[in-house]
């Protein structure tokens, strides 16, 4: 008897682990990777939001954009709910303008229904850019106008100084 035991117990274990791993890995989620353009978009800016989804084609897509202000730790209550339409080959997109001007940073999901079932995809974080051209202000990388005001404010202390060894 105890033979039978030490032989139907592995035999169990190694039976349920099998049926979780086959269970597992036919629930893969058909949800793609999230991608936003500009990467960092600004506050109030409008972003374009765009997931590919393998398998069977869903019913309905919809992405869900929730801001966020990290220096107050507070998340707006009002969650975008957008539709995303086919564009391409199994690829959805959509628009989104954001709402909040001292946002620092969104989450991001979507949502598909696919044979009546609601599947939710991994959230992201993206962080938003303070800067318009979402590069830290550099603009196209080139100096600016500050050359000009440090040359002047360079003129100006010459002047001043060969005035005071004048007199």
């Amino acid at each position: 008897m105890k033979n039978k035991q030490k032989f139907i117990l592995p035999l169990v274990v190694v039976s349920l682990l099998g049926a979780t791993a086959v269970f597992a890995a036919g629930t893969g989620l058909p949800i793609g990777t999230i991608t936003v353009s500009p990467s960092a978009p600004t506050a109030l800016s409008t972003m374009t939001v765009s997931v590919p989804i393998s398998g069977e084609a869903p019913s309905e897509v919809r992405v869900n954009v929730e801001e966020c202000n990290g220096n107050t730790g507070i998340c707006y209550p009002d969650i975008q709910n957008v539709t995303m339409p086919l564009v391409s080959s199994s690829i959805y997109r959509t628009d989104v303008t954001l709402k909040h001007s001292d946002a620092t940073y969104i989450t991001i999901w979507v949502v598909a229904k696919i044979n009546g079932v609601w599947q939710e995809s991994a959230q992201k974080r993206v962080n938003l850019s303070t800067t318009p051209d979402g590069n830290g202000g550099d603009g196209n990388g080139s100096p600016g106008f500050e050359l000009v005001v440090l040359a002047i404010a360079i003129g100006v202390s010459v002047v001043l100084l060969s005035r005071k060894r004048r007199k």
